[in-house]
């Protein structure tokens, strides 16, 4: 949760990050949060988190740094873990009474060969290194100090914050932590007792359980499969009516491409079908040639006997239909008759 108050109080209960369900903030929430504020004014940062990213964490402490006017971090509860790396930006660290902080590793979950589980040590070394430095810078602390600290999980109330010198200031009180925001302190490895009994008893460490509908939610929800279906189809209506413009403008193309086909202007009902059932150009013309392909071939006609040969080509010639074999006509004197009759003309 991230609030920016009227009074210039930014408020970072929750966890760092989008990574715990839905509590939490983000780095840019905190960037936008500030520059509404003011970039010369000053501010007021009110922190109650168990930790969460700590990428997420170095990018919020960067904004922080860069913020042009003096930031005081308000510890009202708990800065674990990233949400402490988060307060070392700020000028002012005050530890409210009560107030815990902690400040330990990187750690992540990582799987793989050897060699990738050493590559991974590698890198949570690097990082470590890197925030030692930050909480090194704040506290006035060597680097190397500041990563003993780190190795050794150290829980701090905020008379012991500000002697290791992470916070500037504390509120004299007893230290109860039952006002906490809901997170897994179980997690980490020394968390004080009564934070571990807090979170199992309040069941942070368990994912939440949904929220049961009220009574007004399961009259509204479907019973029957009709329902069901008619809701189905009155979201598909919307939809369609939502880009109406746009569907009727690609069915038109689509129609275009798919009436140029020859195998579609054999059977254009066909190709309407194919259209409407909502296939595109190539699952159509896929389609067509795979009927051709599947046509069955014509069957052969049956070859004629030798008397229905005869006859057919008698007919054909324009002779008589018979089956005796046709004498010729001409004579031999006629042909020679004809000749002469040409020579003469």
């Amino acid at each position: 949760m991230l609030i920016n108050n009227r009074d210039g109080q930014i408020f970072m209960y929750g966890a760092v990050g989008d990574v715990f369900w839905e509590e939490g903030f983000t780095a840019m929430q905190v960037v936008e949060a500030l520059a509404e504020h003011g970039r010369d004014k000053d501010v007021t940062v009110r922190m109650d988190s168990g930790g969460g990213d700590p990428l997420t964490a170095i990018a919020i402490y960067n904004a922080l740094r860069a913020h042009d006017g003096k930031v005081t971090v308000q510890i009202d509860a708990m800065s674990a873990s990233a949400a402490s790396l988060i307060a070392m930006g700020a000028d002012e660290r005050v530890m409210k009474a009560g107030a815990w902080m902690m400040i330990h590793e990187p750690s992540t979950g990582r799987w793989g060969t050897a060699q990738e589980l050493k590559d991974g040590a590698d890198l949570l070394d690097m990082q470590a290194d890197e925030y030692a430095k930050l909480y090194a810078k704040a506290s006035g602390k060597t680097n190397e100090e500041a990563r003993e600290v780190m190795k050794a999980e150290t829980w701090l109330t905020g008379e012991t914050a500000v002697e290791a010198g992470f916070a500037t200031s504390h509120d004299a009180g007893t230290a109860s932590l039952m006002s906490c925001t809901p997170f897994n302190f179980t997690m980490y490895s020394k968390a004080p007792k009564e934070l571990v009994t807090m979170a199992r008893s309040n069941k942070w460490d368990k994912e939440p359980e949904p929220t049961p509908l009220t009574q007004e939610e399961q009259t509204q929800m479907p019973k029957t499969d009709e329902e069901i279906a008619q809701m189905v189809a009155d979201a598909e209506a919307k939809g369609k009516a939502n880009g109406a413009k746009e569907g009727v403008t690609a069915y038109m193309k689509l129609q275009k491409q798919v009436m140029e086909l020859p195998q579609a202007q054999k059977q254009p009902k066909l190709a309407e079908s194919f259209m409407t059932d909502g296939m595109d150009f190539e699952q159509i013309k896929a389609k067509f040639d795979l009927m051709e392909d599947n046509e069955p071939a014509p069957t052969p006609l049956p070859l004629p006997s030798q008397s229905e040969y005869n006859t057919m080509r008698q007919t054909g010639a324009g002779l008589d239909n018979t089956d005796k074999p046709q004498q010729s006509t001409m004579s031999a004197g006629s042909i020679y008759k004809k000749r002469r009759e040409l020579i003469a003309s």
